[in-house]
């Protein structure tokens, strides 16, 4: 027995060849630059095997669990599955039965070793095989606890987007569209408001709410700014089917696929109507007190060339050459009819339409507008552009109110005395920023704070509005207000809104 270990031992690395050449024909678990590895294997496990033969030591024995422990977390590892991992170790099996056999055609062992060996071989072999076993199962044990655990973090994800479905469906107005702007999904809320059943939404495009409010470029953009992927906030008006015209603040989020194009977008909208029309009486209310305020100063103005008017007419009357003042009665006029035509953008309402707006064209108008309650007060009204062509995006009239109401406190800052108002108009690097600066009364900090709020007013006629609506046109422009004051040294309004160029 002694004789056969040690011939077993001195074979081992002829029959680990051959024990991979058979192992290598059925499977190949292993990758083939892992060669020696696997020779490594049956040489190890053959000559551990030769030893046992040789001192018949059953301490051995654990080196071969020591072996099966090793060689079935390797497996494991590589991703070789149970049955493939014993049928490579059946092949060791193989050739030393076969070994063995030869041995006895040689007539080098008698038959009576070969069973005696035979029934050493098959326990250590089963030993080998149920220890490879135990680590594959305490694998699958540790897989299936994985993946019970990834089920129930499925459940939970799938129950928060069931939630926050539900959520969007009960508190918004919720539409799914395709890469054509198809509508695929809309809620209850949305049949609610646009008045039409799902039946005859699914399939169609949102041009079917489209409103006549809107330019096709204003939806061009849109349409641009979900292909790149990014997400789109603003304000649309959309038609229902009875006619009926709402205001929907909108979200746009595109959805994106594998390879970075958008293939559907969610739309989620709030119905601003109601809001909206509240913000326009706040807006005439604040017109209109602004007309009365400005009556007196309006009033002296148009005073001053109709006087002038009146002379020239009594000349004319008395000369024959009165056709020399002709000229001059009809720049007098024309001043009146400016004069009327400023004071009526304030009277009646606009369309709120973004356009090019020539920042300095609209303050120059304000100034002229003002001229005469800044003379009546003693006020000195101080310019600096940085250039006569400054353009934002924006509506002009709104615009005009901004700056009217900032620019009569300012004027109104100064009383009783008189002061100096100065403008400062320049770019800085995208941003065209506008500082309105006075040397009148200033404010606390506790009022700066407070300035913008709905009926609060440092004046003891004011209401309050202006400086809310202003605020509120100039969010709308994209734009930033700043407020520095300092108590009896005066106030700085600092406003700077995104230039046109990089709208």
């Amino acid at each position: 027995m002694q004789n056969l270990g040690r011939k077993i031992q001195q074979s081992c690395e002829d029959l680990a060849s051959k024990a991979l050449q058979i192992s290598n024909k059925g499977t190949h678990f292993f990758q083939q630059n892992q060669y020696s590895y696997q020779k490594n294997v049956h040489e190890n496990l053959l000559f551990l095997f030769g030893e046992y033969l040789i001192s018949m030591d059953e301490s051995i024995k654990d080196d071969f669990i020591k072996f099966a422990n090793i060689y079935g977390q390797q497996t494991i590892s590589n991703g070789s599955s149970m049955d493939e991992s014993i049928n490579f170790i059946y092949t060791s099996r193989f050739v030393l039965i076969e070994f063995l056999e030869n041995e006895i055609t040689n007539k080098t062992i008698s038959v009576e070793i070969l069973f005696k060996v035979i029934k050493i071989v098959e326990p250590i072999f089963q030993l080998i095989s149920n220890t490879i076993m135990s680590h594959h199962h305490d694998n699958l044990s540790t897989t299936k606890f994985a993946l019970d655990e990834s089920n129930k973090d499925l459940k939970t994800t799938l129950k928060e987007l069931s939630d926050l479905r539900n959520a969007l469906n009960q508190a918004t107005i919720f539409s799914i569209s395709d890469n054509n702007d198809k509508m695929v999904y809309v809620n209850d809320n949305f049949c609610t408001l646009y008045k039409y059943g799902k039946e005859e939404l699914i399939g169609n495009s949102h041009w079917m709410l489209f409103s006549d409010c809107h330019t096709k470029e204003f939806f061009d953009e849109i349409w641009q700014t979900i292909q790149r992927g990014e997400v789109w906030t603003g304000e649309i008006l959309n038609k229902a089917k009875d006619g009926t015209i709402y205001c929907v603040d909108t979200t746009m989020v595109p959805f994106i696929d594998q390879n970075g194009k958008t293939y559907q977008h969610i739309s989620i909208q709030y119905d601003v109507t109601e809001k909206k029309k509240a913000e326009e009486m706040l807006l005439k209310t604040e017109k209109l007190s602004m007309v009365g305020e400005l009556a007196a100063g309006i009033a002296h103005e148009i005073r001053n060339p109709l006087t002038t008017i009146k002379g020239f007419v009594q000349l004319l009357a008395e000369s024959e050459k009165g056709k020399n003042y002709s000229n001059t009665i009809l720049e007098e006029i024309e001043r009146i009819n400016f004069i009327v035509n400023e004071f009526m953008v304030f009277a009646k309402p606009h369309t709120t339409y973004f356009s090019r707006c020539n920042i300095i064209e609209i303050i120059k108008s304000v100034l002229k507008f003002l001229e005469p309650e800044a003379l009546l007060k003693n006020v000195i009204i101080e310019t600096n552009f940085s250039s006569s062509d400054l353009w934002i995006s924006g509506e002009k009239n709104q615009l005009r109110q901004v700056f009217l109401n900032i620019l009569k406190n300012a004027i109104e800052a100064t009383m009783p005395y008189g002061g100096t108002v100065k403008i400062y108009v320049e770019r800085l690097n995208n941003e065209i920023v506008i500082s309105i600066e006075d040397n009148g009364s200033g404010m606390t900090e506790e009022q700066v704070k407070k300035i913008g709020e709905p009926f609060y007013t440092t004046k003891e006629t004011g209401n309050g509005l202006g400086l809310m609506v202003s605020y509120k046109i100039i969010h709308n422009h994209k734009g930033i207000i700043q407020v520095e004051s300092i108590p009896d040294i005066g106030t700085k309004f600092v406003l700077s809104f995104p230039s046109y160029e990089n709208q």
